[in-house]
């Protein structure tokens, strides 16, 4: 190859790189901003919706905030929505926010907003929220199984975002322990109060201390208890010594009680 046609096999092979580069380029064009003229009307719209929504969050965080218990430690409106084409009346004096529909734990709920003017409604708008709420609640430090009577050392108190009433969690570890499970319970799991019975202060078979007393006279005999219960129960018990039934109060775990 002579110098001429070393130069020429140049010049074709940049041609082609020049013509390829430009070739990509135009059917990977780069990303451009693009812009959109917004008219009056839409302007309005917009500044409406934005409007509305700051209007029915606020009235349904009042709401929610007056029907939360002092368990509850921290709370918010996850989402809210609403008819897009609905937006605030233009003339209302007052409103009042009326529950509908909730689920069983309350974090999701349908509110009716009703918008009066002198007394008389004018419109109703229907809101949907999602609420994220969070509380202290007694949870499992490890696997307890079913019939286990629960100890200090297998539970703890911990923040959790709660979907159940708090009214069925415990939120105390004081009124859990001593309690019996009704079903396994995994580590870190709130425990609800329906998944938990109370201890028996007597079961049957027990030995029980029989006592019946008076103002002036106290007498007490030996018995065996025929039934579980618990401190204020009434319980058939069995007198040792005369074989008589009879039915008792459970005193404590040892002792029962009989009315002359």
């Amino acid at each position: 190859m002579n110098k001429i046609t070393g130069i020429a096999v140049i010049a074709i092979t940049l041609v082609m790189v020049t013509a390829g580069a430009a070739l990509a380029a135009s059917a990977n064009p780069p990303p451009t901003a693009t812009h959109k003229t917004v008219g009056a009307k839409e302007a309005k719209v917009a500044a409406e919706n934005e409007q509305t929504a700051v209007f029915l969050k606020k009235a349904a965080e009042e709401y929610v905030s007056s029907q939360l218990t002092e368990d509850i430690s921290e709370w918010r409106i996850a989402d809210i929505s609403w008819n897009i084409n609905e937006t605030l009346p233009n003339d209302f004096d007052s409103f009042l926010v009326v529950p509908q529909r909730s689920s069983k734990g309350g974090e999701a709920l349908t509110l009716i907003v009703e918008f009066s003017k002198n007394g008389r409604i004018i419109n109703r708008m229907s809101v949907n929220c999602k609420v994220e709420m969070f509380a202290q609640v007694v949870v499992a430090k490890e696997r307890i199984a079913r019939g286990t009577a629960i100890s200090q050392d297998m539970v703890e108190m911990e923040k959790k975002r709660i979907d159940s009433p708090i009214f069925e969690l415990c939120t105390q570890i004081a009124t859990t322990v001593g309690q019996v499970a009704e079903r396994n319970i995994f580590p870190g799991k709130a425990i609800l109060k329906s998944n938990l019975s109370r201890a028996m202060d007597v079961k049957a078979g027990d030995l029980v201390m029989i006592v019946a007393a008076s103002e002036s006279i106290k007498l007490t005999a030996r018995g065996i208890a025929k039934k579980d219960g618990t401190i204020g129960e009434m319980i058939p018990v069995v007198n040792v010594r005369s074989n008589k039934k009879l039915y008792a109060k459970v005193v404590d775990g040892g002792t029962v009680e009989v009315s002359f």
